[in-house]
């Protein structure tokens, strides 16, 4: 099965190694950190090579940014299925993947290399339904971004770990500029 590979803002973004080559991807993110972000960091880094390991061969990438305290990870999975066609394939799929009682919001992508759907859900720690008479002031308690792609017909997936929704925000824009760099390569 073919690789992903991407070409990332490396200020910004970091691949998660494996386990057995942490060590030296850890010591760079560090680099130079006060105690406070170094904390910080060390556990972004912790859940993301979480996900790195219970992921499989998915290519996962760690958004790390210290300074403002935007941590995210961020992976994607190519498939041999043919891409999507249509939004409501695209919506349940990550509805699949990210149960929520709200309803998605679904963006196209622009058309280049890489097409599809954003498909962002909203939920909060309790999952309540929206009510019928929602209050003027609804509480989102995090949102998950999932992007549903057309990579050289196949179908590939991308899902950002959940968010607040102000920091979904600037991680969904910082992904959507690597998108168009995503490639496969052959093992």
């Amino acid at each position: 099965m073919p690789e992903l590979s991407v070409e990332a803002d490396p200020r910004l973004w970091s691949v998660v190694p494996a386990e057995a080559d942490a060590e030296e991807w850890l010591r760079a993110l560090l680099e130079g950190r006060t105690d406070e972000q170094s904390a910080r960091i060390l556990l972004a880094a912790d859940l993301a090579m979480t996900a790195r390991e219970a992921a499989g061969d998915a290519l996962v990438l760690l958004l790390c940014e210290p300074v403002s305290g935007l941590y995210a990870t961020l992976g994607f999975i190519v498939t041999d299925a043919p891409a999507f066609s249509d939004r409501g394939r695209a919506e349940e799929l990550a509805l699949t993947v990210t149960p929520s009682p709200w309803p998605p919001t679904t963006t196209a992508l622009p058309e280049g290399p890489v097409s599809g759907w954003r498909v962002t859900v909203l939920f909060s720690d309790d999952d309540q339904p929206p009510t019928a008479d929602p209050s003027p002031a609804t509480t989102l308690g995090w949102v998950r971004t999932t992007y549903v792609l057309d990579l050289h017909g196949r179908l590939a997936v991308g899902q950002l770990s959940p968010l607040s929704p102000e920091a979904g925000a600037v991680a969904m824009a910082l992904t959507e500029q690597l998108l168009p760099t995503l490639e496969l390569e052959s093992r």
